[in-house]
């Protein structure tokens, strides 16, 4: 297979991890068992990491033609769960070229420091970005085009906001894909070949590792597909598998028995998108900037996934707010007994928190808390009454989500 991507430097501050992947070498390294032919890697690479990048294609075995950069680009999250912030700034003005890129299977990614231009019989285009731009706009070509999208990048390449048409511009439009693939996070994927829709299921597991999750859905995808000749929704069903795996061991290759043994370790999911959204109640303490900005983020974050939140804070308001005590702790606790889930920020534990955790269990409402530094005295009461803890902010959400909606 024929993969045209990204090499990129990937930090990570809570937790703390680096890696040196990007789409286009995940992608390779993740495919490498599973497809019939050695793959072939199209990327960009600053001077310093070539000897690097030469290391990774001898240990996972695929040819790489390079096009240089002056600096690498990296890729730096706050935390597993995060946008990035890029660098070197620059990154986005290299307008580098990738161009002869032709074969009969081609996997073609998104790339910040510039584009890939592609011919081939069965090509996969996955754009990765806010911004996505057509297939065809740089002069790729297709016999059969699979575009896999999240649902913000089909919208804007449709130029519709509903699902039925987003799919119909997408297949009848100037686009004229065979194939829509739309990953929809927790909630399992949708696969749209001509007249036919499929429902795939995410395979839920207890730690969601989301940094290159997706890289590794459309290498495993396009590797079913493109190159091995799959049916389309066949391939997403093993695409889910692998990107399940990934996100537990975060271990590449991904091996076929390794995918096929997924369902006895990992309950399949698929969330309708009719689906009525859960309320969350988000607990946690707010009385300082730190603590008020992971409130914004994780607000954010489970509303992006389609959750109602009540945040205290943004809801009900502070205790200075009320006449009394009562009142604001009635509402609080209103608010918790019509929550199908509560949502709790453990670190910095507060007494207001603790009593939130302590009255949602009272009342059989599941408690996922997050905490990166979490306490070993504070675990007791709250680890033993049932709650759920966990210390990324990735595997927080995603397990919020599906008990929520469970």
């Amino acid at each position: 297979m024929i993969i045209a991507g990204g090499a990129y430097h990937e930090l990570c501050q809570f937790p703390p991890d680096s890696a040196f992947f990007g789409s286009g070498i995940r992608a390779a390294a993740a495919t490498e068992t599973t497809v019939s032919s050695r793959n072939q890697l199209h990327t960009c690479i600053g001077p310093a990491d070539k000897e690097t990048l030469e290391t990774y294609a001898a240990t996972f075995n695929f040819d790489v033609t390079t096009t240089e950069i002056p600096e690498t680009v990296s890729f730096d999250y706050l935390h597993n769960h995060s946008n990035p912030v890029l660098s070197p700034a620059e990154a986005a003005n290299y307008n580098r070229k990738l161009s002869g890129v032709s074969g009969d299977a081609i996997l073609r990614f998104g790339l910040v420091e510039g584009t890939a231009i592609v011919s081939g019989k069965r090509v996969v285009y996955d754009p990765q970005s806010a911004s996505p731009v057509p297939f065809n706009e740089n002069g790729s070509t297709a016999d059969e085009l699979a575009l896999i999208l999240n649902r913000n990048e089909a919208e804007q390449l449709a130029g519709e906001d509903d699902l039925e048409s987003i799919f119909t511009e997408l297949m009848a439009g100037t686009t004229a894909a065979d194939v829509v693939v739309l990953k929809r996070g927790a909630k399992g994927a949708i696969v749209r070949t001509s007249g036919i829709t499929t429902k795939i299921p995410v395979f839920q597991t207890e730690s969601v590792w989301g940094i290159g999750s997706g890289d590794v859905f459309s290498a495993v995808f396009a590797g079913e597909w493109a190159e091995n000749g799959e049916d389309a929704a066949d391939a997403a069903l093993t695409a889910s598998k692998a990107t399940a795996t990934f996100c537990r061991h975060r271990s590449l290759p991904i091996s076929r028995a390794v995918v096929e043994s997924v369902p006895n370790s990992a309950s399949p999911t698929f969330i309708s998108p009719d689906a009525t959204p859960p309320t969350i109640y988000l607990a946690g303490p707010f009385f300082d900037i730190g603590e008020r900005y992971v409130v914004e983020e994780v607000k954010h974050l489970l509303e992006s996934e389609g959750a109602d939140v009540i945040s205290p804070v943004h809801d009900i308001g502070r205790a200075a707010d009320y006449d009394s005590p009562e009142e604001v702790a009635q509402q609080d606790l209103d608010a918790i007994e019509r929550s199908d889930l509560v949502f709790a920020l453990l670190d910095h534990l507060d007494s207001g928190t603790h009593f939130e955790v302590g009255y949602a269990r009272k009342e059989g409402t599941p408690v996922i808390g997050y905490a990166n530094d979490f306490e070993m005295g504070s675990e007791t009461m709250i680890r033993g009454s049932g709650c759920k803890v966990y210390e990324d902010l990735s595997s927080a959400i995603y397990n919020a989500i599906w008990r929520a909606y469970a």
